[in-house]
Formats: C-alpha cells, structure tokens, sequence
C-alpha cells in the first residue's frame, strides 16, 4: 500500500488545491516559451536525503533533453543516490503545504559532459542568477511505501522528470535570501514540522524529456516548474523505504538530509513560484 504524508499535511494541500481549482489556477510563462496552468498538483516542495537502492536499473542509451540541452543527450546512468519527499514548508508569511502526496523522487548519478549554463531563477527566496556545471542527478517520479514494494499500475506517478545541475551564484547577480525561520514537515518527520537552516544553492533542476532506446518519449508534464535544491540542517529520517519508477523497484536506504528543494521559475520576466 502507498503510504501517503500526515493527515494534516494531505489535508492543506487537498485544501489549497480545490482552492485553485475553483479559481482557474495561475498561469505561468517562462522565458524558453511554454505555458502551463501550473499552480495545480505538481508545484510543491521536496525534501531530498542522501541514499542507497537495489532493484533499480536504467536501461542503457536514455536520452535526455531540455531547456539546457534542446538537442538532447546521453548520459551514463548509474545508481540511485537520493530520494526526495513532498515537504510542507512554512515560514513567516505562511505555510506552503503538499499538493500532491505520491508524488515523490528518486534521483540517479549521471555522467555527461555539457556546457555551463547561466539562468536567472526566481522563487519565494528571491531571484538571483545562477551557473551550472555538468548535470550529475536524473531525478524520476516515483512511487513510495514504507510496507513493502509499491507495486502500482502504471509504475511511476505522473510528473516532470528531472536533470538537475550543480549549481553556483555568478557575482554580482543577487543572492537568495530564506526568511527566517523555515520550518518542513514531511512523513519522516509526521508529528511536527522541524525548524531548518537553509544554505546555499546546491543543484538547479531542470524540467526533461526523457526518450527510451525504443523510441519511447515521456515528456515533460510543465516546462515552467524548476527547482533550486539548497542545503539544508539535519531532519528526522525514516532508514528504510520502498520505491518504484520505470527503472524498476526496491528497498531504498534513507542516510540523511541533503537539501530543500523550492518550486523555482527561469527567466528574467518569469514569475516568482509560490
């Protein structure tokens, strides 16, 4: 059985998103075209820990393509190495609560050589700009359980795909600046939400198209919806879990806290993400 996040936190965001459903939703615009109706289930926080998995593998010759790689790449793929819960955050002007509880992530190394990028990224910590270097983490949809193999059918949830990038400020260009204090709550932590330091910028996530060797394309659901991932303090951790995505299934060990990650927009006119 999918276990979900706390009663309290499901009921925010079941809240909020009949909320936006009854108001038509927000309507955002990046600078690399594309509009999507994006305040609905997928705009929301994650909290990314260090980890380890078996029963995953991804099957060679996956391209990859996106804002910052239009025509596509291929990287070598190698084990999962983070996984990522929908997290409430709230700070002094509200909570941000879960609008989609089974939507989670879980994120393998990759290898490929690209170009540096440079975006201006903006989101409820402000807007600064941002270089990358070569992308290290291919972030997945994913199913979870705390029981035992999710087994569900289609065998991820929907959602972007993700290609995320070690990431910098560039000098000059702005800073982020979190509000203090912020607290998360996940299901790790279901009885009460930890207050966090929040860092730097760790990775930019950038939203994908991921393309099977046979031909097979799933494409990105909203092209407006990035993410700033940014180091984070220590929160509670729950060792063991189970996850499933189109790589295949398994127990997944839960180490530590790596980062926040923040519903972000790219582009200079781009609005700021709730």
């Amino acid at each position: 059985m999918i276990q979900h996040l706390p009663k309290r936190a499901l009921s925010i965001g079941i809240g909020l998103a009949l909320a936006l459903t009854s108001l038509g939703g927000a309507l955002f615009i990046t600078s690399f075209g594309g509009s999507v109706a994006s305040a609905q289930t997928f705009d929301q926080h994650y909290l990314c820990y260090t980890a380890t998995a078996s029963g995953f593998k991804a099957p060679p010759g996956v391209r990859l393509v996106n804002a910052f790689a239009p025509n596509g790449f291929v990287p070598k793929i190698g084990s999962a190495n983070y996984h990522c819960n929908p997290a409430v955050k709230i700070v002094p002007s509200g909570t941000f609560p879960i609008t989609d509880p089974t939507l989670h992530y879980l994120c393998f190394k990759i290898t490929a050589p690209q170009p540096a990028n440079t975006a201006v990224v903006s989101n409820q910590f402000g807007t600064a700009a941002l270089t990358t270097s070569s992308p290290t983490e291919l972030c997945l949809p994913t199913w979870k359980s705390l029981t035992g193999p999710p087994n569900q059918t289609p065998n991820q949830p929907v959602g972007n795909h993700y290609t995320c990038y070690p990431t910098k400020y560039v000098a000059g260009g702005g800073v982020f600046k979190p509000p203090a204090p912020v607290a998360v709550e996940d299901e790790f932590s279901p009885t009460a939400a930890v207050t966090v330091k929040v860092g730097a910028p760790k990775w930019l996530c950038v939203p994908t198209t991921k393309i099977l060797p046979t031909g097979v394309s799933y494409p990105i659901v909203d092209p407006s919806l990035y993410y700033v991932c940014f180091a984070v303090s220590h929160t509670p951790i729950i060792p063991k879990v189970f996850d499933e995505n189109q790589f295949g299934q398994g127990p997944v060990t839960i180490k530590k806290t790596f980062a926040l990650c923040v519903p972000s927009s790219v582009g200079p006119s781009s609005a700021k993400r709730r």
